[in-house]
Order: C-alpha cells, then structure tokens, then sequence
C-alpha cells in the first residue's frame, strides 16, 4: 500500500506541475473509518487505505514542486449543487439537482472542493 501511495502521490503531483497548479487541495478526512458506513464489500479497502500517508506523501511532494497544499472541511462536498447551491443527496453514484443540473457524485464533490474558499489549514494532523 504504500508503493501505491507513492505512486499515487506522484501523479498527483506530476498532473498539477503539468497544468501549472499552484494549490493542490484535499478533504481533511477525520474519523472516517467510524463515520463511513460500512459493508462487506468496502470493508476490506477501508481499513486499508492509509489517507493520513497519502496526504502527507502529496504534501511533502508539492513543497519540492513549489506547490501549495490545502485542507477542506468535507461537509456536504458531494451534496452541493454548484450552480444553484442547493443541497441534494445523490441517488447511488448519480447526483441530479432541481435545477436540472447534472452529475457523477465523486465529480460533483471534485469540483465543489476546487472551488472552496474556505479552507481549515494546510497542514494534515494525526
């Protein structure tokens, strides 16, 4: 897992110097092996992904590129309609609005988190 989390890490890194980045930002994950709900089918990959390591591999990558690193509050990031602001769960992986708006719930959390001004620092705590 951690070979993983080094690769992964690096393209992330890599795909942000590519495109001129300058800020990287990322959910500050907090308990979120107790708060998920678990099944038997992602059990086993929850408990073994490391988010703590993956962020701080990230972290430590994007200072020798010059890139900064910051932290969201992840509330409600995957539930928010970017163009009208309303809150709506998503139906399985589909996120549909009243507005008429939309799209995959991962892609919705994406972009709600790249155009956060608010975020709660830019270093990852144990």
């Amino acid at each position: 897992m951690k070979d993983t989390d080094h690769k992964l890490s690096r393209e992330i890194v890599n795909t942000a110097k590519a495109h001129d980045i300058s800020v990287i930002k990322l959910e500050r994950l907090q308990n979120i092996r107790s708060t998920t709900r678990t099944s038997r089918k992602n059990n086993h990959s929850l408990h073994t992904w490391s988010f703590y390591r993956l962020a701080t591999f990230i972290e430590y990558k994007a200072k020798l590129a010059g890139i900064e690193v910051e932290y969201v509050d992840p509330a409600y990031t995957s539930q928010i309609c970017p163009i009208c602001g309303s809150i709506q769960h998503a139906k399985d992986r589909n996120y549909i609005c009243r507005c008429e708006y939309h799209t995959h719930r991962d892609l919705l959390g994406a972009i709600n988190i790249s155009h956060s001004t608010e975020y709660i620092g830019n270093r990852y705590t144990a």
